[in-house]
């Protein structure tokens, strides 16, 4: 990605975009944590904090991994922290909340490739771990499900690839 910052009315498209997610119950479960800027460099701390070995308060400075967060965090123009607040009523189930904020990043992916704009979901234990939680000021049962990584592309959009189709459907047919 370049580092172009990116305009807040672009933004604001691209979060309407996620807004129109589905949802059980229209409980809207998705929320969005925005970092630029300085925000960026704090947002990368707390990742290394939450890959620190047991005993350790954060990353060393020596370590390769610290590098790598930082080189992600400050390339991207824009991080966001994508937060699930699932509904508490007793007949909304929790993964259809994980579920409606999936779709609403899925919005958000393709908002951006309409605009332009290159996006990749990351995710893994940094995202889920307590100190990050705690980083983000979730409360439970809010959590966080990874982050979303925005900017321009800094190369020619890459030429998709997937498995034909037909090797992931099956067709039940009604037979009297």
């Amino acid at each position: 990605m370049k580092p172009d910052p990116i305009d807040r009315e672009t933004l604001e498209r691209l979060f309407e975009a996620a807004n129109w997610a589905p949802s059980h119950g229209l409980t809207e479960p998705w929320r969005f944590i925005v970092f630029q800027g300085n925000a960026k460099k704090q947002l990368a701390e707390a990742i290394c904090s939450t890959m620190a070995d047991e005993g350790q308060d954060t990353l060393p400075g020596d370590d390769p991994r610290r590098a790598k967060i930082a080189l992600k965090t400050d390339t991207a123009p824009v991080v966001v922290a994508i937060v699930c607040q699932p509904s508490t009523k007793p007949n909304i189930v929790e993964m259809e909340e994980i579920e409606s904020t999936a779709m609403a990043v899925q919005n958000l992916h393709l908002a951006c490739r309409a605009l332009d704009l290159a996006g990749f979901w990351s995710s893994g234990k940094k995202a889920f771990h307590p100190k990050m939680a705690s980083f983000l000021e979730l409360e439970a049962p809010a959590r966080c499900l990874g982050f979303f990584y925005i900017g321009y592309p800094a190369n020619e959009w890459p030429i998709g690839q997937r498995r034909p189709y037909q090797e992931k459907v099956i067709w039940r047919e009604h037979r009297s």
